[in-house]
């Protein structure tokens, strides 16, 4: 039987006029999600609720005695690294409308969909962050939910708007942001829940979740900015399906997350818990990080460090030491930087200071850039 929501859904879709989204200028590059979604072989994965989940999970802890944390290989662990960076929080999790109920992946079902290895992957870096705080199995799973759940109430949120002006908004905009999320102001509001949730004294990982989200590419990483700005840019795209970063709507700003509190009900949206035969069926492997064996440096960067910015020679020193040894360190922050091409990337010097390298192949990389947050383009 259908729930409140589904009946919401099942009410209002048929009764919308269907819309073409309008020609947007091309926008940068970005992945195409059918190459993903054809690669998904029938039966490639199993799918629990994640009721069912938990109780699987619970089961090595009672033979064991203790909290047992599920093992990811070398392989996996890179390429959620990669993925993060790359793609950004919804390659550990994704949230699928009822709109697209008979689509793949899983058709006939809609909602919430963990990756397994994503949780595992979080629950071991949470545990790695705060040994012996808390449950890091649970907040993995909260971290995640507060993300894929702004997407729920945001998803409602268009039905509403669709139900009075009716005309279709949300599939069309979907349509044109499909591999290119990460331009989108919803992914910053949804990242803003992770925060918001994140830094309560009672949840304790502020510093983890600030670091792990500012890796994320685009509108994933600003979840840090002014909440209204975002909201009205959100409203912006998702009302008059304007463009990323053209155009604003203050005036809808306050109404962005006011869906009634009885469509909200956790029950009311299904979760699920996917255990992937294989993680590159669902996270390209060709997202890994490059390796990082061999620094040099432009000569226009070396000039700056021998005169404006002297004092940051250790700094940087430091740095490439860290880079050299291990490319993931969290605190690096060392990330793709598609502004200055597909082969630039970012890298972290301190809380002031980031530098900028090129990637040249073989892991042999260039040092290009170097300056303050601002005069680098991170704000």
């Amino acid at each position: 039987m259908a729930n409140a929501v589904e009946k919401q859904f099942d009410l209002i879709l048929p009764n919308l006029e269907k819309s073409n989204p309008p020609q947007w200028p091309d926008l940068e590059d970005h992945f195409d999600p059918d190459e993903l979604e054809d690669s998904l072989p029938d039966g490639d994965a199993g799918l629990f609720t994640v009721d069912e989940e938990q109780l699987v999970s619970a089961a090595p802890d009672s033979l064991a005695g203790r909290r047992v944390t599920g093992e990811l290989s070398d392989d996996e662990k890179e390429t959620i690294e990669g993925g993060v960076r790359f793609r950004g929080m919804d390659v550990l999790a994704f949230y699928k409308s009822r709109r697209r109920i008979t689509d793949r992946p899983f058709p006939g079902r809609w909602g919430i969909f963990y990756l397994k290895q994503g949780l595992v992957f979080l629950e071991s870096e949470i545990s790695r962050e705060y040994p012996g705080f808390g449950d890091p199995r649970e907040l993995a799973l909260e971290f995640l939910r507060a993300h894929e759940r702004f997407h729920f109430r945001a998803d409602l949120q268009t039905l509403m708007l669709e139900a009075v002006l009716g005309r279709e908004l949300y599939s069309p905009l979907r349509q044109l942001l499909r591999g290119r999320q990460h331009l989108f102001a919803e992914e910053a509001l949804a990242n803003r829940q992770v925060w918001d949730w994140a830094r309560r004294g009672s949840i304790g990982i502020r510093d983890f979740a600030f670091d792990f989200m500012k890796l994320q590419p685009g509108a994933y990483a600003r979840f840090d900015e002014n909440r209204l700005q975002l909201a009205g840019e959100w409203a912006a795209s998702a009302v008059d399906l304007a463009m990323p970063g053209i155009g604003v709507r203050p005036d809808l700003a306050h109404w962005v997350e006011t869906s009634p509190e009885g469509l909200l009900r956790r029950s009311l949206c299904a979760e699920y818990v996917v255990y992937p035969t294989k993680l590159s069926h669902w996270i390209s492997p060709a997202l890994v990080l490059p390796n990082v064996k061999d620094i040099a440096e432009d000569p226009e960067l070396v000039k700056s460090l021998e005169r404006r910015f002297q004092s940051m020679r250790v700094a940087w020193e430091r740095t490439k030491a860290k880079l050299l040894e291990n490319r993931l360190l969290r605190g690096l922050n060392f990330k793709p930087w598609p502004p200055e091409g597909k082969d630039a990337y970012s890298v972290r010097v301190n809380d002031s200071f980031r530098a900028h390298l090129r990637n040249i192949g073989e892991g042999r990389w260039l040092a290009y850039k170097f300056g303050p947050h601002p005069s680098m383009g991170h704000g």
